[in-house]
């Protein structure tokens, strides 16, 4: 996809998102055949489940889909974050995308489980900028991007 071109070397992406027990953190690894991403936030970070999303073309067209498989850890209702996020980003880039999640709120009412799934979003599209930026540093500059600079 256009913006998102090979990487050499893995490059190490971190974003933020919220305050307090709302924070979410985002750690990836981003390499040339996929993005690792770990997410993380509340009071008590851990590994809840995982949802690793690989891109195809739309049935119906020429966008991107992609197929996703699902590991909940038991008990745990971390891949309601690790779905959304892995399908976003890996429609997006069209890469292989596995995202690992554990976020965790002792006593957490729905609209704290709510506020959660939405910073983990609004945190997921700062990744895709932050990445979309670093793509486009990599590529370097297009040609007419050179002949604007020569003149």
């Amino acid at each position: 996809m256009e913006g998102w071109g090979d990487y050499m070397y893995p490059e190490e992406v971190k974003v933020t998102y919220g305050e307090g027990r709302y924070r979410i953190e985002i750690l990836s690894v981003v390499t040339g055949d996929g993005i690792s991403i770990t997410i993380t936030g509340g009071e008590k970070p851990h590994i809840g489940g995982v949802a690793l999303s690989v891109p195809r073309r739309s049935l119906g067209g020429e966008k991107f889909s992609c197929d996703t498989w699902v590991l909940p850890v038991p008990g745990h209702k971390d891949t309601e974050v690790a779905v959304p996020v892995a399908e976003m980003i890996s429609r997006e880039t069209g890469r292989t995308v596995a995202v690992t999640a554990g976020i965790h709120i002792d006593r957490a009412e729905e609209r704290e489980l709510r506020t959660l799934v939405e910073n983990s979003l609004a945190a997921s599209r700062l990744l895709m900028e932050q990445i979309g930026e670093l793509s486009e540093a990599q590529d370097g500059p297009t040609a007419d991007e050179e002949n604007d600079n020569a003149q």
